[in-house]
């Protein structure tokens, strides 16, 4: 039986901990999960609620981080972190998450890179995305210096192919994020209005002003029944975006940090779940609106194309284009109920044939076993 040191930074637990879950029956795995700083949610008492017997093949520790990234002092920490994934001679490393701006360099140090798997979802850094100068510094040395490397689509793999040759790539997409079985039911009142969900952390890339935008180019054509409903933290609402919004009523804000354990209400109270990206590597938030079985709204942008095929398991719009998105939201409007239950039907059948767990989990072992 293999053994695998797997790192893991808390902002792709939800990536691996289903992987994890399965692999554990068939590898020996140490995992660190490395917590930032700052990070509020209990992220073990998460953990176990989704893998409740570790088992004895699983082994789980929690590395809590002192400093900020920009402190010199986190040297330190991620070395120790290297330094323990060592300790326990391992077959091979996996290492999902860069622990920027020490990870890739101490690796390079300390690792034989030949037994190192990094988990890169972002080989493009996508426009408007916070710290691009550093993900560009690490992407580098990446493609300087790893040879094992798993993308997480296929046009990150493409992505990859044109800036290098000779490595050894795992192409395996995001599984399905399950944030449990959902503790609300809309009421029949509610139901009347057609709700548009955007959830997640709220960034220039992910363009939330063209939804804002195409909400009121309804209102002006003669709409009202429908919601919005924005949930996600953002450091700039109160400057960038309220102003924007000449009819509050027609938005429902949870602009906040939003735990784990209201996830799965926010799907289950909306009916469509709109992505208006400028640009992305990979969306993890667009597998929870599979999970949940909740139709799609997407820009046209190749990341998209692999899940949301326009009129059958969602529907797309062009990029950056508020009133493109607004003629998309009129015609749901005009279409509903039909045309959800028709986009519901066709995601679930395209999630069981493309993003099964199983299909998923066996590429991992595949490539593992051939390391």
């Amino acid at each position: 039986m293999k053994t695998i040191s797997w790192i893991t930074a808390y902002y792709f637990l939800d990536v691996d901990l289903p992987i994890i879950a399965k692999l554990k029956d068939e590898y020996i795995i140490h995992w660190q999960i490395v917590i930032g700083r700052s990070e509020k949610i209990d992220y073990e008492n998460y953990v176990r609620m989704l893998i409740p017997e570790t088992g004895s093949n699983l082994h789980i520790t929690y590395v809590y981080e002192k400093y900020r990234h920009r402190n010199p002092k986190l040297f330190f920490t991620t070395r120790r972190i290297i330094r323990d994934a060592m300790a326990h001679k391992p077959s091979f490393y996996y290492i999902s998450g860069f622990m920027e701006p020490w990870g890739v360099p101490l690796m390079k140090a300390m690792l034989p890179l030949d037994k190192v798997v990094v988990a890169w979802h972002n080989v493009s850094v996508p426009k408007g995305a916070s710290h691009s100068l550093l993900g560009n510094w690490t992407r580098g040395l990446i493609i300087k210096h790893m040879t094992n490397i798993q993308v997480f689509s296929k046009s990150q793999h493409a992505v990859l192919n044109s800036i290098c040759t000779g490595k050894n790539v795992l192409e395996a997409p995001l599984a399905l994020k399950d944030y449990g079985a959902a503790t609300v039911q809309r009421e029949e009142g509610d139901k009347k209005k057609v709700r548009f969900l955007n959830f997640g952390i709220i960034r220039d890339y992910k363009r939330l002003d063209l939804l804002i935008e195409a909400g009121e180019l309804l209102y002006e054509r003669g709409y009202r029944n429908y919601r919005i409903l924005i949930a996600g933290s953002s450091n700039e609402w109160e400057s960038r975006y309220a102003p924007m919004i000449k009819h509050p009523e027609l938005l429902e804000l949870k602009i906040r940090r939003i735990p784990n354990e209201e996830v799965a209400n926010l799907f289950a109270v909306s009916d469509y779940f709109v992505m208006p990206y400028q640009d992305i590597a990979q969306s993890g938030a667009i597998t929870v609106a599979f999970q949940y079985n909740v139709p799609t709204i997407v820009s046209d942008i190749p990341p998209f194309e692999e899940f949301v095929k326009d009129g059958k398991t969602g529907l797309t719009f062009k990029s950056e284009n508020a009133n493109d998105l607004a003629d998309k939201m009129q015609y749901v409007l005009d279409n509903h109920p039909k045309l959800t239950i028709e986009l519901r039907n066709n995601q679930a059948e395209f999630v069981r044939k493309e993003l099964s767990l199983e299909s998923i989990i066996e590429r991992y072992k595949t490539y593992f076993n051939k390391l």
